[in-house]
């Protein structure tokens, strides 16, 4: 996918996610990171839209996403964007679930995606600051949409080092708010 096709894709709106996230499969399938960042860099635009946050936040969607996570581990850039577009799905399509009495179930919330969202954590302590606190707010996020057993995956899966390690990266005392939060959500202070 060009940036032409890019920016078409993102001038439909909700109708060019699909589009876009087509395209960021055939980028996960090339591995080629630069174009997988142009896109969510789209995606987190369109996520301003509530309806376009809901439908990256559901159904076959987080496993596109799921799979940036998997494949450009290393490249904080891509995970960083990919965080900020998390922390605006998550909460969206749960309210879009509690509005139609649906149980959000979506591959954010499992084992296996928080491992690796733990992972990415440790492997970019040190010098990726912004990544760390937009990880913090996805943890918070899955914390407080989701349902108990989530709360219990992060735990079980050692959120409350992850977040002890991230108030010692976090050095812009403002933004540290952001491992309070996490915290709260997963009733840690209390």
């Amino acid at each position: 996918m060009d940036d032409d096709q890019i920016e078409t894709a993102e001038e439909k709106g909700i109708d060019g996610v699909d589009d876009l996230l087509s395209g960021l499969n055939a980028a996960i399938a090339k591995e080629d990171a630069e174009v997988a960042e142009s896109i969510l860099d789209a995606c987190l635009r369109m996520s301003s839209s509530t309806a376009v946050a809901a439908k990256l936040g559901t159904s076959n969607d987080t496993k596109v996403l799921t799979n940036v996570l998997t494949t450009f581990s290393e490249e904080a850039v891509v995970l960083e964007v990919l965080f900020a577009i998390l922390v605006k799905a998550i909460p969206a399509a749960a309210a879009e679930a509690a509005a139609s009495s649906s149980q959000i179930i979506s591959s954010f919330g499992t084992k296996e995606f928080i491992e690796k969202l733990f992972g990415a954590m440790v492997e970019h302590a040190e010098g990726e600051e912004t990544l760390i606190e937009y990880a913090c707010l996805v943890v918070e996020r899955l914390a407080v949409d989701n349902n108990d057993a989530v709360g219990k995956l992060l735990l079980d899966a050692g959120a409350k080092e992850r977040l002890d390690a991230a108030e010692e990266i976090i050095t812009n005392v403002r933004n540290k708010k952001y491992v309070g939060q996490a915290r709260k959500a997963l009733k840690l202070d209390e």
